[in-house]
């Protein structure tokens, strides 16, 4: 596959997208509005609590040499508590056990009271397969007993060429394939019902389809970040259920 790599105009454009959507999604957060997505639509909400991944796509607007990628997803986890949950997700040693197999590596990088910095090494299979070096910037907010909001930041994406292999060597940032360049997740989390619902933004940067090429390549890149969001939620409920380590 050719290689498209990120240009400094097409990075502007995601920022500027990101900068435009966050408000939007950090007004969930007030008081008085409706915190979780699923509660909007009675369908959705009982689907999730049946059991279901629910996603949806979220339009987004074009940007010059890439595309971005905008979902949004739920579930119900039951029987298990807020701080249960928290404490599986900032066990980043830990995540690739909890998440394999797309995640292949993991670990704590710093951390300061509810900010950390944490190394994945990830897995992304749509027809090819890449595989990432990715460095997050995570913060956590406890907005109540119940209820708690973290934000993803990806500050670095490289790929690696021959991962496993003797000539495994990683790319800079921004060169390679471009199936994705950037990747910042938003997640509302709420002690209720028995359970907890999980839910998540999740918006990407990708290359641009070339002329051509949209009937592969489109259907491709889609997928992948379709894919991704419901491999999470569901790695995120199945690790949560699992017995605490002793």
């Amino acid at each position: 596959m050719a290689w498209a790599d990120l240009a400094p105009k097409t990075r502007a454009a995601f920022d500027r997208h990101v900068a435009a959507v966050e408000p939007e999604i950090e007004r969930r957060n007030q008081p008085g509005q409706t915190f979780l997505w699923l509660d909007q639509d009675p369908k959705h909400r009982a689907a999730a609590a049946a059991g279901e991944v629910v996603v949806q796509h979220v339009p987004a607007p074009e940007v010059p040499g890439g595309q971005i990628q905008h979902w949004l997803g739920g579930v119900f986890i039951p029987g298990v508590t807020l701080a249960r949950l928290l404490q599986v997700d900032q066990d980043y040693n830990r995540h690739k056990v909890l998440y394999r197999p797309e995640v292949m590596d993991s670990r704590l990088i710093s951390r300061q009271g509810d900010r950390f910095r944490i190394f994945l090494r990830l897995h992304k299979k749509k027809v090819l397969t890449v595989v990432l070096d990715t460095e997050h910037d995570v913060e956590y907010r406890m907005l109540s007993d119940k209820k708690a909001y973290s934000r993803s930041i990806s500050r670095s994406v490289r790929e690696v060429k021959n991962a496993g292999e003797a000539e495994e060597h990683v790319l800079p940032d921004g060169v390679g394939t471009g199936f994705l360049w950037a990747m910042n997740s938003y997640w509302r989390l709420e002690e209720r019902d028995g359970g907890v619902w999980a839910e998540c933004d999740a918006i990407t940067l990708a290359r641009e389809v070339p002329m051509g090429l949209g009937t592969v390549l489109k259907p491709m890149i889609y997928g992948l970040a379709h894919d991704s969001l419901v491999k999470t939620l569901e790695a995120k409920r199945r690790s949560v259920l699992q017995p605490a380590p002793r």
